[in-house]
């Protein structure tokens, strides 16, 4: 996913705000964190293919996720970005919905790869 100039000021404004810590590793850029995030629910990949090179590493990513889906912060970032395609008529939110079904693996199926 790549994100406007606009959208990544206004996800910006949402997204909490964490200190830099005084020492060890700089944190994450919070927008790319964002996008490999969602490039991750488009794509159905598993967290370990997030190319940390791009986004952030996958282990960022899902500690984010789980925390911003628990304090609403994920859902608050969708709604803000969705009402930009709302107001263009590209597609509405309240007529839209997520399918979380799988198929499980017979217990001895056969692997492909």
């Amino acid at each position: 996913m790549n994100l406007t100039i606009e959208q990544r000021d206004r996800l910006r404004a949402i997204l909490p705000q964490y200190p830099q810590k005084p020492t060890g590793r700089k944190r994450a850029d919070l927008i790319r964190v964002f996008e490999g995030i969602v490039w991750l629910l488009t794509c159905g990949a598993r967290w370990e293919d997030i190319d940390k090179q791009k986004y952030a590493s996958y282990q960022t990513c899902h500690r984010y996720f789980q925390e911003w889906v628990r304090a609403g912060v994920f859902q608050n970032a969708l709604l803000l970005l969705s009402e930009e395609l709302e107001d263009k008529a590209v597609f509405k939110l309240h007529e839209s919905f997520l399918d979380g079904c799988f198929v499980p693996a017979k217990k001895g199926a056969m692997r492909s790869g």
